[in-house]
C-alpha cells in the first residue's frame, strides 16, 4: 500500500496494528527496575555533585557566565537543578510529511497527520512497521535500548508488533530552553509531553544514546555524518535515571560532549551554556545564543510507554522557517485545534530548508524566538496584543505567496519574524519558578503564566 493511500485510509489501515496497552507489563517492570537502580546511583553520586559544585573551577565559570547564582550554596544549586529537571519540556520532534520511499532515511517517525488521528503516540519501531520501512537508525537504537536501557531483545528484525510495543519514545529534555523544544533538524513539529501524564515512564540518559552508541559503545554501527569526538570515559558504566533520581547524570551530561583533543572545549563550556540558559534570572529574549552542538547536549529523557492521545501531549511547536505560510502549517493549526493543543511557533536555526546536522558549524542561533499562534486565546488565559490575529494572517499570506514563487531563504524567514514579533505574543518556556500550578501552564509571557482554561481541562 502506498503511503498517501495509507494516510487516506488511516483508521481502517491501522486495524492491522492494534492499540497497545498504555504501559505494557514489560515496560512497567523495566521502569520499576530502572527506578530502583537510579535511586541507588543518584544517592551515591550526590556527594560528588556537591563537591563538583563547590570546586574552584566550577565557581569561576559560574562567576563569569552567571553571577546571580555564583554565590549560592552547592545544596541550593543542586535543588535548582533538580527543580528545573522536573519542569523542563519533554520534547519530541517529528516530520510533517512521510519519508520518501526512494530515499533511505536515518529515522522513521510518526507524522503530523498521524498524530492528529491516532489514539496513542507510537515509538519508532511501531511507526516503521506501520510504514513498512526500515530506517538506518533501527540497529543503532535497538542496540542502545538493549544495552543502555535494558530492553528485552527482539527475536529478529523487524520486530513483531507485540515486541515493538515494549520499546521507548525518544525525547529531548529541553533544559537549555530551545524555542523549537527539540533540535530544529529533528523535525518540523515538536510535541511537548505532559509530564504529569508520563513521569512514571520517563527513563533518562545523560546524552543522546544513538550518538553515544555509535561513537563509544559499538562504532561498527557508526553513520559517518554522526561521528563526534565524545568523551566516552565520562560515562564508563551506562546507568540511566528517572525524573526523581538523576544526580548521577549531572556530571556526565557536562563531560560527554567535550573531548578536548577533538573539540578544543571542556566541561566548562557545558556549564557555561547550560547554566546561562537554565538557571539565571536573565530574561528569555536576552539569553545567550547556542550552536547546534550546544543544542544537542540534552539529557535524553525517553518515555517507556504508549502514551494516550490527545491527553499525553501538553502543547505543540511548529518549526517557523519550515512550516509558516505552508499547507502543512495550516494542517498543524487544524490538528492543534481539533486536539485542543495550544500551538506555538519557534524559529530555531532559521533554516527554511531541511539540512543534516553539522556539529562542527560554529554558527550560533538565538534559540529564544517563540511566539503563540493566535488560536491560543481559545484554549488559555492568554491575551493577544491588539491586532495580533490580523498581523499574523497578513504575514502568513505574504510567506505563502513568496514560497509559491521561489525557494525562500533565511533572510526571508528573518523578515517574516521581524514583521511578526512586535505584534504577536512572545513567550518563553516554563521554569521551575514560573507558575504555581505548572501542570496547567504552557508558557510565560511578559512575566505572566499562560495556562490552559479550566473548561478545557474538563473536556480533555
Amino acid at each position: 500500500m502506498s503511503f498517501p493511500l495509507l494516510l487516506a485510509l488511516l483508521p481502517s489501515a491501522l486495524a492491522s496494528f492494534p492499540v497497545p496497552p498504555q504501559q505494557t507489563k514489560e515496560q512497567l517492570s523495566l521502569f520499576q527496575k530502572t527506578s530502583a537502580a537510579a535511586k541507588e546511583a543518584s544517592d551515591a553520586a550526590t556527594p560528588k555533585v556537591l563537591e563538583f559544585f563547590d570546586s574552584t573551577e566550577f565557581r569561576r565559570v559560574l562567576q563569569g557566565c552567571c553571577p546571580d547564582v555564583a554565590g549560592l550554596k552547592s545544596t541550593e544549586l543542586l535543588r535548582r537543578y533538580r527543580a528545573e529537571a522536573q519542569i523542563a519540556e519533554l520534547s519530541h520532534a517529528l516530520p510533517a510529511e512521510p519519508q520518501k520511499k526512494q530515499k533511505k532515511e536515518v529515522f522513521d517517525d510518526v507524522t503530523e497527520k498521524e498524530v492528529g488521528h491516532l489514539s496513542w503516540f507510537p515509538n519508532e519501531f511501531q511507526s516503521a512497521l506501520m510504514h513498512n520501512v526500515t530506517a538506518l537508525s533501527a540497529p543503532i537504537n535497538n542496540y542502545a535500548q538493549q544495552h543502555i536501557f535494558g530492553s528485552v531483545p527482539f527475536a529478529g528484525m523487524p520486530p513483531t508488533w507485540q515486541e515493538a510495543e515494549n520499546r521507548l519514545i525518544y525525547i529531548a529534555h529541553n533544559m537549555r530552553r530551545l524555542d523549537t523544544g527539540s533540535l530544529p533538524n529533528f523535525g518540523d513539529v515538536t510535541v511537548v509531553f505532559n509530564t504529569s501524564r508520563v513521569r512514571n515512564s520517563v527513563v533518562i540518559a545523560p546524552y543522546d544514546t544513538g550518538l553515544f552508541t555509535m561513537n563509544c559503545l559499538f562504532p561498527h554501527l557508526l553513520i559517518q555524518k554522526a561521528k563526534k569526538p565524545l568523551n566516552c570515559t565520562a560515562w564508563p558504566s551506562p546507568a540511566v535515571g528517572t525524573l526523581d533520581h538523576l544526580d548521577h547524570l549531572i556530571i556526565p551530561n557536562l563531560q560527554i560532549p567535550y573531548n578536548r583533543s577533538g573539540t578544543n572545549q571542556t566541561w566548562k563550556d557545558g556549564v557555561r551554556t547550560l547554566w546561562s540558559r537554565a538557571f539565571t534570572e536573565t530574561p528569555y529574549e536576552d539569553l545567550p545564543p547556542l550552536t547546534l552542538n550546544d543544542m544537542g547536549n540534552y539529557l535524553e529523557a525517553d518515555v517507556l510507554a504508549n502514551p494516550r492521545l490527545p491527553d499525553a501531549v501538553k502543547y505543540v511547536i511548529g518549526n517557523f522557517p519550515i512550516l509558516f505560510g505552508t499547507d502543512d502549517g495550516r494542517k498543524l493549526q487544524q490538528i492543534a485545534a481539533n486536539r485542543s493543543w495550544p500551538l506555538f511557533w519557534g524559529v530555531g536555526n532559521g533554516e527554511p530548508v531541511k539540512k543534516d546536522k553539522n556539529f562542527t558549524d560554529p554558527s550560533k542561533y538565538p534559540g529564544n524566538q517563540r511566539l503563540a499562534d493566535p488560536s491560543i486565546v481559545a484554549l488559555t488565559n492568554a491575551t493577544l496584543p491588539w491586532g495580533a490575529k490580523r498581523a499574523f494572517d497578513k504575514v502568513w499570506e505574504e510567506a505563502t505567496l513568496e514560497r509559491s514563487k521561489r525557494n525562500v531563504t533565511k533572510e526571508d524567514v528573518k523578515r517574516w519574524w521581524t514583521n511578526l514579533s512586535s505584534s504577536e505574543l512572545r513567550v518563553a518556556p516554563l521554569s521551575a519558578s514560573s507558575c504555581a500550578i505548572a501542570d496547567r501552564c504552557v508558557a510565560v509571557a511578559a512575566g505572566d503564566c499562560v495556562c490552559i482554561l479550566e473548561t478545557q481541562l474538563l473536556t480533555v
